[in-house]
């Protein structure tokens, strides 16, 4: 690759960036996540699915090409990195799962693109250091579901002697 094209890639890369990070995207990702999830949970109506199904139908593809479109310029801006980051890749499996065809032997997977609200998580700091902070906690939760479980079989198994 010439010095041209070198640099060219780099400055693109640099103004992606910058936009893929600006608060504005990252506010208008988060209100296209929202109304997505409204629009998901509108579906479940019946009688709002017969009235207005191709327009709640346009809607999510919109959304789903907005999201595939984000995702690709995250993958331009972080190359090798992407990957490196759990959060971009939980975001490429929720939205993964929503780009499967409906008439594929997955389809019903594609039930599972309310899962794109979670995508929230990712982008909200204080969610992700709440889900930090659980992740760090497991430990030591199986070590008391553990002792509880202990407890309990000592319980019973007093229990069953003295009662049974």
């Amino acid at each position: 690759m010439n010095p041209g094209h070198t640099r060219l890639a780099s400055n693109l890369r640099e103004r992606a960036r910058a936009f893929i990070e600006s608060a504005l995207f990252e506010r208008s990702i988060t209100a296209l996540i929202v109304a997505n999830a409204i629009t998901l949970g509108i579906e479940t109506s019946p009688a709002v699915t017969a009235r207005f199904g191709d327009l709640l139908y346009a809607f999510d593809r919109l959304v789903l090409a907005v999201f595939v479109v984000e995702l690709l310029l995250r993958f331009f801006v972080h190359r090798g990195r992407f990957f490196g980051d759990p959060w971009r890749v939980f975001d490429l499996v929720v939205v993964g799962i929503a780009v499967i065809p409906a008439g594929s032997a997955f389809a019903v997977l594609r039930a599972l693109r309310v899962l794109r609200v979670l995508r929230l998580v990712s982008l909200v700091p204080s969610m992700r250091r709440v889900v930090g902070a659980l992740l760090k906690a497991l430990p030591g939760m199986a070590s008391i579901v553990g002792l509880m479980g202990l407890v309990l079989y000592v319980s019973a198994v007093m229990a069953t002697k003295l009662f049974g």
